[in-house]
């Protein structure tokens, strides 16, 4: 497909009408971490048919005969929506059954990729705080006498260990991190990590 047909179906998507809670059934809720900006109703067969062909979809709830019940459709920006089988139940080439919940590969390794750079982030954040705070003890121990110096040598063995110790402090704070980004969908599928 054309960039520009590709385009212009992902702008077809983005305009149809947002679904609401209410608009799912029989126990059925959005999934966790979706952007309900991107939860879509759409009565247009033949459009929902070209969006999960397209892979800017997945389906969510599809109303079976004679049910009074919306079609609910959630949009992929990027193109990369969890493949699907036919309609009739034949699967297109071996894909697996749906994993409702999980998240696919592309999503878990945007996940990891995101965990790691704010790993980063915070480990420059936390380990210029320890060493400041080492470089300081250091500092002050040639100036220091019986108790003071006795407490300021204690202060730094605790922060020498608070040093050894950052790594898993860096993993637990970037992991929380990531949790509270509400703009970063995958972050729902955070807790399938071990920390």
């Amino acid at each position: 497909m054309a960039e520009s047909d590709r385009q212009r179906l992902l702008e077809r998507a983005l305009a149809l009408p947002q679904a609401a809670a209410s608009d799912f059934f029989g126990g059925r809720s959005a999934p966790p971490g979706a952007d309900p900006a991107l939860l879509k109703i759409i009565a247009d067969t033949a459009l929902r048919t070209k969006l999960l062909d397209a892979k800017l979809a997945e389906g969510l709830q599809s109303p079976k005969g004679p049910q009074k019940i919306a079609s609910i459709v959630r949009i992929y920006p990027d193109f990369d929506a969890p493949s699907r089988g036919k309609p009739n139940g034949r699967a297109r080439g071996p894909v697996a059954a749906p994993t409702r919940g999980l998240p696919t590969v592309d999503e878990m390794e945007r996940l990891i990729a995101r965990i790691r750079d704010v790993e980063r982030t915070v480990e420059g954040e936390l380990s210029a705080q320890i060493d400041e705070r080492i470089r300081r003890l250091k500092h002050s121990l040639a100036d220091l006498e019986g108790a003071d110096l006795e407490a300021a040598v204690r202060e730094l063995a605790a922060a020498l260990e608070e040093k050894r110790a950052l790594a898993s402090h860096i993993r637990f704070e970037a992991f929380k991190r990531v949790e509270r980004d509400a703009d970063f969908a995958p972050r729902a599928y955070v807790r399938l990590l071990a920390r």
